[in-house]
């Protein structure tokens, strides 16, 4: 009946949670195909570990980065009547694919079936959103609806065509594609409930540099346990009273260049980096307004930009330099309370630090201090700082939460030493 196809980069046992939650479906005729784009880790090992005649994997040769190819491949591979998909972070609920038999097996004949989904925002944001549930067949000219909520006939990719490269269209992959099958007339249908927990990639700033799933690990626990079904209807409830329900619309994507979309949820997830360079002196990152997913928004400020922060209460930094010993970091620190600028707690890669703040001073509606700390920096890659942010530092209704600008990142000990003597010497030594 069904082709589930999960396409994944790079996630490695972390997948393990999504592939768990279609194994256990109550509505068993399917086929899970696990298509790898390009995967470099430990995927296929994990994948095939887990010994299950339901389970195909397969690995492009060539990266695509984007969920367009392996989905294409997927499809192509496919045995079933209709193809579910399923993010590699995300979960379904036992009866997800028995409610989107129930009614491709209705006399509607529908081409999509579409499932209700809470898009859960960065851990401890209490930010979700609910989408997927609506009577009105034209609901998806508006309204975004995740692949892993919704179920198509399989002639579909034939009769509208593949999932589209991400460079050569304005919308992003899943959008464009859900779009082209409403404008082509396709018949949509909502399931009215609620069978799929989103995690966004893109809206966890750098997730892809730090898997984790412990969150995904966490939601498995509470769909076993009695009382699902009410915590559903709890969180439904608290999203049309929060004016969450519904709200996931699409943008007018023609104002957007072609591939600038793919580019930017690139950049959140952490695939796309700056540069990464070797540091041999104290250097000044300057804040910039790329997006940085719900971590951060950016803001001008007196000709440079600050980095005010978002919903995620741990939101991250990325330190663009390799070095092979300790460095000093000092944050440029912004807060309209003086209060929460006495202390700052965060982590370096995983690793739990303390900064010390110097006294706070006051410009304009604005206080000033600076964090500094000493740490070790990766020797090969990119160094990911997360704010462990308290009560005061987070957003609230008289504030707008803790900024940073300015962040200066000093070498420590003889490497950097004789970097910036052998930089020293270079500049002074005479002409031959």
């Amino acid at each position: 009946m069904f082709s589930v196809i999960m396409a994944t980069y790079n996630r490695g046992r972390h997948i393990l949670p999504s592939i768990q939650s279609v194994l256990r479906q109550t509505y068993q005729d399917f086929e899970l195909l696990v298509v790898g784009d390009c995967c470099t880790d430990d995927t296929a090992d994990v994948v095939q570990a887990l010994a299950s005649p339901r389970i195909r994997w397969s690995n492009l040769s060539e990266r695509g980065g984007s969920q367009a190819f392996p989905n294409n491949a997927g499809i192509e591979m496919s045995r079933g009547q209709y193809i579910a998909y399923l993010g590699h972070d995300d979960l379904w609920a036992p009866d997800h694919l028995q409610a989107l038999a129930d009614l491709f097996g209705h006399n509607l004949q529908p081409d999509f079936v579409v499932s209700g989904a809470i898009f859960h925002g960065p851990r401890a944001s209490n930010s979700r959103w609910v989408t997927g549930i609506f009577s009105d067949g034209d609901a998806v000219l508006k309204h975004f609806f995740p692949p892993s909520s919704f179920g198509h006939r399989r002639d579909v990719a034939d009769r509208i065509g593949k999932w589209r490269y991400p460079k050569e269209i304005n919308a992003p992959v899943d959008a464009d594609f859900l779009l082209r099958a409403a404008k082509s007339g396709m018949n949509f249908v909502s399931t009215q409930r609620i069978t799929v927990q989103k995690f966004a990639a893109g809206h966890r700033y750098l997730s892809y540099m730090s898997q984790s799933s412990d969150e995904q690990e966490r939601m498995a626990r509470r769909m076993a346990r009695p009382g699902f079904d009410g915590y559903l209807a709890a969180e439904l409830a608290k999203a049309k009273a929060a004016n969450t329900y519904m709200i996931v619309v699409h943008p007018d994507y023609e104002r957007f260049e072609k591939g600038q979309l793919a580019t930017q949820i690139a950049s959140n997830k952490g695939i796309v980096r700056p540069e990464l360079r070797n540091l041999g002196r104290r250097e000044v990152i300057k804040q910039d307004n790329s997006p940085k997913a719900l971590d951060w928004s950016a803001l001008p400020a007196g000709g440079d930009w600050v980095l005010w922060v978002g919903c995620n209460p741990r939101p991250k930094l990325l330190v663009p330099f390799k070095y092979a010993g300790k460095a000093r970091i000092r944050l440029d620190l912004r807060h309209p309370q003086r209060e929460a600028l006495t202390r700052l707690k965060l982590s370096v890669n995983g690793q739990p630090t303390v900064a010390s703040i110097s006294g706070a001073r006051q410009e304009g509606l604005l206080w000033n201090a600076k964090a500094t700390f000493e740490t070790a920096l990766r020797k090969d890659d990119h160094t990911i700082l997360e704010l462990h942010l308290n009560r005061l530092q987070r957003p609230a209704a008289q504030s707008g939460g803790i900024g940073v600008g300015d962040i200066e990142v000093t070498p420590l000990g003889w490497r950097g030493i004789v970097a910036k003597g052998t930089q020293l010497l270079a500049k002074f030594r005479p002409a031959r």
